[in-house]
């Protein structure tokens, strides 16, 4: 990402693409259903209420299985189709009470706001929580794995509107000291080499596509498929060579559960 890189507006980049325009009950793609399941493994069974910030069309939503549940997210798109009852608000500005809801739920989500950001997210999810916030975020992801350059205005992005990469430490350290946290990682890929990965976009311009890519800068929409080129299928061959394995942990998983009572400092 460029340093001048304009504030990107998560909720209207939604808008205006189909991604979250699509019922919760549409099939999941494999990597997607083990995230799902491992973030619901971590809700404990005495859970009664809890919170889906950034919801969206309610994929998680709808699949978890306690007494009251309930989202919120900032896009209007995704919120027609979700299952339970939601409220459009964002996610610097929770319209709960303090410790209103047993378990805050943040899934694939923090990524997308700018850094300066995060902090203050986390303070509210905290906030709103009265026993656990659980958080999940794509795990030490390769921001310019998932980028384009503009053709019109040249602004490299990312596709999918994620300003930032996260990991357990930086992410545990939004949270305070004395909640306990647990950290677990689901799906495991194979990580690109940045050497290549900086030849192959920056250097020879062979970037990611997606057919719902238009530059937040200009509005530029029409982007050519570079995957299709062979020269791009050469650097996968090649990157492939460099990582045999899917050594990567493709999602970061995290967990704080509030002190209580004499537990509480």
């Amino acid at each position: 990402m460029s340093d001048d890189a304009p504030r990107h507006d998560t909720a209207a980049l939604f808008e205006r693409t189909a991604v979250h325009d699509a019922p919760p009950d549409e099939p999941l793609r494999a990597s997607e259903a083990v995230r799902i399941g491992e973030t619901l493994k971590l809700i404990p069974v005495d859970v009664d209420t809890v919170l889906d910030v950034g919801c969206g069309p309610g994929k998680l939503l709808a699949r978890i299985d306690r007494p009251h549940v309930f989202g919120t997210d900032l896009g209007r798109v995704g919120l027609r189709h979700a299952p339970k009852p939601v409220v459009r608000s964002s996610i610097l500005g929770l319209p709960f009470a303090d410790d209103s809801v047993d378990l805050v739920l943040c899934a694939e989500v923090l990524e997308h706001l700018p850094p300066a950001d995060v902090r203050r997210a986390c303070a509210e999810l905290y906030r709103v929580a009265r026993r656990h916030v659980l958080v999940t975020v794509p795990n030490r992801e390769q921001l310019l794995e998932a980028s384009h350059a503009c053709p019109a205005c040249e602004h490299v992005f990312h596709l999918h509107g994620h300003q930032q990469s996260l990991d357990a430490d930086r992410l545990r350290g939004c949270f305070p000291t004395e909640a306990p946290a647990l950290v677990r990682y689901a799906w495991k890929v194979r990580p690109y080499s940045p050497p290549l990965l900086r030849l192959r976009t920056r250097g020879l311009g062979l970037w990611k596509f997606s057919p719902h890519t238009f530059c937040p800068r200009c509005g530029h929409a029409e982007f050519e498929n570079h995957e299709a080129r062979p020269l791009y299928k050469v650097f996968g061959a090649l990157n492939h060579l460099r990582h045999p394995t899917r050594s990567q942990d493709n999602w970061l998983l995290l967990r704080i559960d509030k002190p209580r009572g004499e537990d509480a400092p």
